[in-house]
Formats: structure tokens, C-alpha cells, sequence
């Protein structure tokens, strides 16, 4: 388990961190470096062994062929969806040159985007069993279209197809200390905003700047949408609508807060129970909540899932999509389309870079330009039971109250609490050649000072004046999608009547069975095959790939107890890809064989 936590944290989704495998061609040379050998080749294959304590499981029949096959297009994309129980899939996309996208994935859908409008494809989708055996495919054409749904009744709407993206006067990302990035996607998302995310189980709130206004229109009062593929396996996404100018919240939700939560199960809307609904990860869905005046309801692609009678008490309010990760607290969202009922933006002026983490004065300072002051919103926490309101925010030695960003919240320890301070045009001065805006926020003891986790800054333009491009905060690099990697590796003991062996202690020396399972959801590596350890012994070895790489799947072996001297021993598997790039996955557990 230590293993293979280290091992998916090791790197962070799109790029916040990368951990390239740049010494990978060195490893297929023969020239040595200042003297020293270098290093064994990478293991991508692995050969069928059988201990004398050891029966591991055989290929059987190959799978049948993926039925249902259904492909629906949509703006340079297509989404494939089909109905078979395999553990994985071999997805093939045909263009006119042959095969242009080629995917192992764990679940039954898949979606193609950054595709050629116009063009013909063929996706060929073949069932994978936990060898690598592949069926005859199953197999559909269909070209992209040109049409999106209806979205007259949006006065804003982001399809993130412009030459701006995100365009920073309409979107805001609020995240616990730079955890997460919003950009451009490359590659088949280069028509998609995309964020990535490295945050744990903390959410990451893309907020509009322009606020959700409600008017009576024939009784319905205003409307979001969002066209995303979250939330993937184990993730939410949250739909929020605050009455007032809060950046990032939790479970701690300020007065009057309304929150849809959507997870791959269910639904649940203010003043309602879950409502359960069918799981369609991997692919994007367009959600739309409508606000009328005898209720709420929300929709899925154009059906209505559920609703509410519950009916807001204000008429304006700040609009968040937030994103909570799987618990390995890797995130990777896909946006094509985000809309709004009303279209009334603020003008924008580029905020500074701001630190709340060195106040230290620097003799390099600057006014900020263009401006006449502006509002300074904050996220702020602490575990500490101390007195904290009201709080206070120092700038270049000045100090100014802070106030909740929504009326009647209360600060609470260990949650989320958003405040806000006003600053006048003087007070905005910008130090050190990074030109950023430093800030110590303390509370109501000096001494005692709460965490700030993010900090955003809106600023009224000056007409007289235009701000310096040198005073903004630098715009991000485009996202990349995380590496691949395999499965996740799981263990269990079973008894000869196939029943969990409690706390792995067996009760009888003789035949066990060991349960590998592998468990995929979206893309996934290649699998080359497991070796099982026990006691740092080979006893068996897999190969998954007759055909080609194995997805996902499940193994038992089965094992002579009686083998092993009385007492704990230690047993890891390990799962290896076809692909060098990838790093080899682990499982292990400790086991007792009595005396």
C-alpha cells in the first residue's frame, strides 16, 4: 500500500509537477557515463512461472465481442459507449489515414476530442480479458458535428474555442496554495479549458466573475450550465451559487449558499434526498440548473434528473463550479462549454501576483496603475481554537478590517472562511522585481494568524489611467494530461469456500487463495503481466498479454500454506507495463500461517 502511494503521488496532474523519465533511452545504450555501468533495462514482458507453492490461473476462451456499440457526435468529438462486462477494452479510432487514436480503458466509454469536422471515423472497440486476449471487434462510423444544443436562453456562454483561454475577465480559479492550474488544453483538448490538479480531497472552485442575476422570465428566475467530463470515478462536482464575493468554500457553506452535488452515482439538491442516477464517466455531460420561481431542477444532456421545491432568498449571486479529486487527490477536468443566464461582467483589470507568506519590505516598490482601488478577497482557515474575528489585512504597513464575504457567517475552525477587505488606490503597492502584492492578514489576538489558502484581487480601472501589462500576474502554461498509468492493485485472501480470511491469519496450514485484482477506470497502461513475492521469493508469474497489453482484470492463485514455515510472512505483487515509460505498480500484504 506504501508502495503504491508513493508511487501515484509521485507526480502531479498537468504538469504542476513532472517526472520525466528522461534517462529512459540511456537505458537501451551501451555507452557507459564517466566510468559507470548503466542501468538494466526496463522490464516489459513477463514469462509464465509456477512455484512449487504456487497455481496460477490460465487463459480460458477469448471474450465476446462489446454489443450496443453507440457513438454520438458532438463539436470535434465523438463519445463511444457500449454494453459488455470485460475487465478492459481495446478502443481504435480510423480516419482516413488508417488508425489515428488507439486506447486501453477500463470502463465501457470512451470520448475522441480534437477530431476534424467533416470526416468520417470508424471506432473498432475490442473486449480485453485479464490475459490479454482480445475479441472480434465491434464496430460503428460516425463524423463530428457542427451543432450544439440549444443555449438561446444563455446570454454567456464559454465554449473555450476563442484565441483567449481561460479568458481571465470571465474566470477566476480558486485552490488551496497553487495546487491546481486552469489553461488551454494541448493536443485532442486544444479546444477545451482545462484543469489540473494536485489538491487531495480539497476542492477546486472555478469561479465566474460575472454574477448569476435572477428575473422573473415566465416564472423561471436564471440558469448554469456547465459541458464537462467530471467528475471522473470517485470525484464530485458542486455546483454553487453564493450571495457574495467568496472565491472558495467547503462543507462550512456561508448563509443563503446554494449547492447541487453531482458525483458519478447521484445527485442532491438543496431541500431534496440523492437522487440516484446512471454512472456515465469518461465522456462529458452537460449539466444545467434551472432556477424558477417554484423551484429548482437539474438536468442531464437535455433530461431533467431532478429537482426541488427549494427557492433562493437572494437575487444575485457568485457562481462556482467546483471540482473535488478521487482520494489520490490527482485531478483532471476537461470543459467544453460553461454558460450563464445573465451577462453582466464587470470591467477587468489583470491583478498582481499576491503573497501572504513573506511581508517583508523590500526598497523596490511601485504603485500599481490604472486603477482606483480595489477589493481584496481571501480564503482563509486555521485548526487553532483561538479567537480570531475580525480579522485584519496589513499592506505596505497599513492595516485594514476584513469582513465574512457573505453577512452572518461564522468563523468556525478547521473550514474554509471567506472575507474580503477594501483598498484604496495608494495602498496597492507592488514590491520586489516579481511586482507582487504582499499581504499579512492576523486575526482579532496579533499573535495568532490564520491560514491564507488563496488569495484573488478585484480591481476598479481607473478611465484616466491604463494598468502596466508588467504589474499582472504571469498567465499559465497549457496542461498537459497526466502519464499513464496501470490499475490499481488490490489483495485478499480467500478460504477454500471463496470467503475472506480475516486479518490474513489462517487458521489451517494447506490451500489458500490469493485474489490479485487490478481495478481501471479511464485510460490506462498497458499491462505486460504480475509477479507474486512472498518473502522476497518469486512463486508466480502472469503474463497478461496474448494479444496484445491487458487492461485490468482479476487473478487467483492458488497457494500451499504448508509451504511456508509457521509464522508472518510478507507478499507483494507486482504489475508490469508493456510500455518503459510506465512504473511498474505494487501491492502487498503481511500474512500468518499457524504453527
Amino acid at each position: 500500500m506504501e508502495r503504491r502511494l508513493l508511487r501515484r503521488t509521485g507526480y502531479a496532474v498537468g504538469g504542476l509537477v513532472v517526472v520525466v523519465g528522461a534517462v529512459i533511452a540511456l537505458r537501451n545504450s551501451d555507452t557507459r557515463t564517466n566510468g559507470e555501468l548503466p542501468p538494466p533495462p526496463v522490464q516489459t514482458t513477463v514469462k509464465d512461472f509456477a512455484g512449487d507453492s504456487a497455481l496460477p490461473p490460465k487463459p480460458g476462451s477469448r471474450p465476446e465481442k462489446p454489443h450496443g456499440l453507440v457513438v454520438i457526435a458532438g463539436p470535434h468529438r465523438l463519445q463511444a459507449t457500449w454494453a459488455a462486462s470485460a475487465p478492459g477494452y481495446d478502443v481504435q479510432l480510423r480516419g482516413e489515414g488508417g488508425v489515428v487514436r488507439n486506447h486501453l480503458v477500463a470502463d465501457n466509454a470512451i470520448q475522441f476530442d480534437g477530431l476534424e469536422e467533416g470526416v468520417d471515423y470508424q471506432v473498432d472497440v475490442r473486449a480485453v480479458d485479464s490475459f490479454g486476449q482480445r475479441s472480434e471487434p465491434s464496430s460503428a462510423r460516425e463524423r463530428p458535428s457542427t451543432t450544439r444544443p440549444d443555449e438561446s436562453r444563455y446570454a454567456l456562454v464559454d465554449h473555450f474555442d476563442g484565441t483567449l483561454v481561460p479568458d481571465p475577465a470571465r474566470w477566476r480559479l480558486a485552490n488551496n496554495a497553487a495546487c491546481a492550474r486552469m489553461s488551454r488544453g494541448v493536443g485532442d483538448d486544444n479546444r477545451r479549458l482545462v484543469i489540473s490538479a494536485a489538491c487531495g480531497s480539497e476542492s477546486v472552485a472555478l469561479r465566474s466573475r460575472t454574477p448569476l442575476q435572477l428575473k422573473d422570465n415566465g416564472g423561471e428566475l436564471g440558469r448554469m450550465m456547465i459541458e464537462t467530463d467530471y467528475p471522473a470515478r470517485d470525484g464530485q462536482l458542486l455546483l454553487d451559487l453564493v450571495p457574495g464575493p467568496a472565491d472558495l468554500i467547503d462543507t462550512s457553506l456561508p448563509p443563503g449558499t446554494l449547492r447541487v452535488k453531482i458525483t458519478p452515482e447521484s445527485v442532491t439538491l438543496p431541500g431534496a434526498e440523492p437522487v440516484a442516477i446512471a454512472r456515465r464517466t469518461s465522456v462529458s455531460s452537460r449539466w444545467e440548473l434551472v432556477l424558477r420561481t417554484d423551484g429548482l431542477s437539474l438536468w442531464r444532456n437535455g433530461a431533467r434528473i431532478a429537482s426541488s421545491t427549494y427557492v433562493p432568498p437572494w437575487t444575485s449571486a457568485t457562481p462556482m463550479f467546483e471540482f473535488v479529486g478521487p482520494p489520490n487527490g490527482l485531478s483532471y477536468v476537461g470543459i467544453d462549454a460553461i454558460g450563464l443566464s445573465s451577462a453582466d461582467t464587470p470591467a477587468f483589470v489583470p491583478p498582481p501576483r499576491i503573497t501572504a507568506t513573506n511581508p517583508s519590505k523590500d526598497p523596490k516598490t511601485e504603485l500599481m496603475k490604472g486603477v482606483l482601488g480595489g477589493q481584496l478577497r481571501l480564503t482563509v482557515r486555521t485548526t487553532l481554537r483561538e479567537p480570531m474575528t475580525p480579522f485584519t489585512v496589513e499592506v505596505a504597513g497599513r492595516v485594514f478590517p476584513a469582513r465574512p464575504a457573505v453577512d452572518g457567517h461564522v468563523f468556525a475552525p478547521s473550514f474554509r472562511f471567506p472575507i474580503v477587505a477594501d483598498l484604496p488606490a495608494d495602498a496597492l503597492v507592488l514590491s520586489g522585481d516579481r511586482k507582487e502584492l504582499r499581504i499579512t492578514v492576523r486575526g482579532v489576538t496579533p499573535t495568532v494568524s490564520p491560514v491564507v489558502q488563496h488569495a484573488d484581487l478585484e480591481l476598479i480601472p481607473d478611465p484616466a489611467g491604463r494598468p502596466s501589462p508588467e504589474q499582472a500576474d504571469p498567465a499559465t502554461a497549457p496542461a498537459t494530461r497526466p502519464p499513464l498509468t496501470l490499475a490499481t492493485l488490490n489483495t485478499t485472501f480467500l478460504d477454500a469456500a471463496g470467503q475472506a480470511i480475516k486479518d490474513n491469519r489462517f487458521v489451517a496450514r494447506g490451500r489458500v487463495v490469493l485474489e490479485v485484482a487490478a481495478t481501471g477506470s479511464e485510460t490506462q497502461a498497458g499491462l505486460a503481466g504480475l509477479e507474486i513475492f512472498v518473502d522476497t521469493q518469486r512463486v508466480a508469474g502472469i503474463p497478461t498479454a496474448v494479444d496484445g497489453p491487458g487492461v485490468a482484470g482479476r487473478w487467483r492463485i492458488a497457494l500451499n500454506s504448508g509451504a511456508f514455515a509457521s509464522g508472518p510472512h510478507n507478499l507483494e505483487v507486482k504489475a508490469f507495463s508493456t510500455d518503459p515509460n510506465v512504473a511498474p505498480g505494487y501491492a502487498s500484504a503481511t500474512w500468518s500461517v499457524p504453527g
